[in-house]
């Protein structure tokens, strides 16, 4: 006997890639798509017919910048580090909370960035396991860093350091120190390696200087490809993206500072960038309306307190917002692959609220939603080595599929998950508010 299939008619489709088209019919067999047409297709006996009426259906979105076991704690970070927030255990609950968060929120793949205690890894595994629900998933690291970085951590916080307690941060220098600790990261499990390539992003200023010496970073680079897995980094000088994308480095995060000899060797090197801009504007907007004189910010992050020096890191962190906002629609323009994602997880920008980045580059920095939407869709599966089995909707792809009730180009605000009327993953509803559902 036939599986029942699901048969959505008069969808308003936006396949990932090309513009919306009205009046069109989707079939969905299994867990995966088996026929999108104009003409309505040929009914079974058992099938489950679901009128549209024009609401939208759409690829399932992915999280490319996803730090499971980031949590609101209180009014701030007050750990030394990230990763000490709480107990391992703890943080492992937090992140099948945000997992299971991402997902119900449209969100069916994600790739981890930074994590401690081997979190991603059993998060990855529960996932595929069924033990906990949340997208499809790719496990990152703890964070590669160089010795001397840690002065992003000033004196009386560097005490932490010394006693081993690195949270999500891993110390390594050398060339065949980079090279051991990679094979070593990606024993464990993971998909990706993190690293930390130069200081800056968001609540700092960027700095043109790369941690890393060329050795290291092609020696992290080299042994990660060699094993099939991939590599990416917190960068955000000018000179850090350079080298990264010299290196063959996949995953671009932030980018803050490049220019246009960085978009040709981003192209050159097919890596993907992350801007995550949305940090930015929540710093600046606590920061640049916060009574300095009065008492020092709530996001320290450790810098001296000393209001010159205060003032003087919110300029230089407005100066890289500004040029960031003009250079990455040059990027788009050019061809980079752009993917979402963001450090969501802090107390300004809790897990869920997702849509407030894809909002950002539309309504503030002007991409258009069928650029932000292909961003999300179609360069994240692709992000995800799944470019031939999701992220558009054609026959043969995984249906992981979004029912958005709204036009996502119209109004992109309308994929927050309350417009959310239902959400497939391989051809399964996660959640499902259709009507007659």
């Amino acid at each position: 006997m036939t599986d029942p299939r699901i048969v959505f008619t008069d969808a308003n489709l936006i396949d990932g890639e090309h513009p919306a088209r009205a009046g069109m019919n989707v079939v969905v067999e299994g867990e995966r798509i088996e026929s999108v047409s104009e003409a309505p297709p040929v009914a079974r006996p058992g099938d489950r017919l679901v009128p549209l009426g024009g609401r939208t259906l759409m690829p399932g979105m992915v999280q490319a910048h996803f730090h499971s076991h980031f949590g609101a704690f209180g009014e701030g970070v007050t750990a030394p580090a990230l990763g000490l927030e709480a107990a391992p255990p703890f943080l492992s609950m937090l992140a099948a909370v945000n997992a299971r968060t991402a997902l119900h929120c449209g969100f069916t793949g994600a790739l981890g960035s930074s994590s401690g205690h081997g979190i991603d890894v059993c998060l990855k595994e529960a996932i595929l396991l069924g033990l906990v629900e949340g997208p499809r998933y790719r496990a990152c690291t703890r964070e590669l860093v160089t010795t001397g970085e840690s002065s992003d951590y000033p004196n009386n916080r560097t005490w932490f350091m010394e006693l081993g307690n690195k949270g999500l941060t891993y110390e390594v220098d050398g060339a065949d120190a980079w090279r051991h600790a990679t094979r070593a990261e990606l024993g464990r499990g993971a998909d990706v390696v993190k690293i930390s390539a130069s200081p800056g992003h968001g609540s700092v200023p960027a700095r043109d200087v790369m941690y890393l010496t060329r050795e290291e970073l092609r020696a992290c680079v080299d042994t990660a490809h060699t094993l099939g897995k991939k590599v990416r980094a917190h960068v955000a000088s000018r000179i850090g993206v350079l080298e990264c994308a010299r290196a063959g480095v996949d995953v671009i995060d932030h980018a803050d500072r490049l220019d246009e000899e960085c978009i040709e060797a981003i192209l050159e090197a097919g890596s993907f960038v992350v801007p995550s801009m949305l940090w930015t504007v929540r710093f600046l907007e606590i920061a640049e309306n916060w009574d300095h004189a009065e008492k020092p910010l709530p996001i320290s992050e450790g810098y001296p307190e000393e209001l010159a020096t205060t003032l003087e890191r919110i300029r230089g962190v407005r100066e890289d917002f500004e040029y960031t906002a003009r250079m990455m629609p040059e990027a788009n323009r050019a061809g980079v692959k752009m993917v979402v994602g963001d450090d969501f997880g802090t107390p300004v920008m809790p897990h869920g609220t997702y849509v407030d980045e894809l909002e950002l580059y539309v309504k503030q920095l002007g991409f258009s939603a069928l650029d932000v939407i292909r961003w999300a869709t179609k360069n994240g599966a692709e992000l995800l080595d799944l470019g031939d089995e999701a992220g558009t909707i054609e026959p043969g792809k995984l249906a992981d599929l979004l029912v958005v009730d709204g036009d996502p180009l119209t109004d992109i605000n309308c994929l927050r998950e309350a417009n959310l009327l239902a959400i497939l993953k391989g051809g399964a509803f996660v959640k499902d508010a259709l009507p007659g559902a």
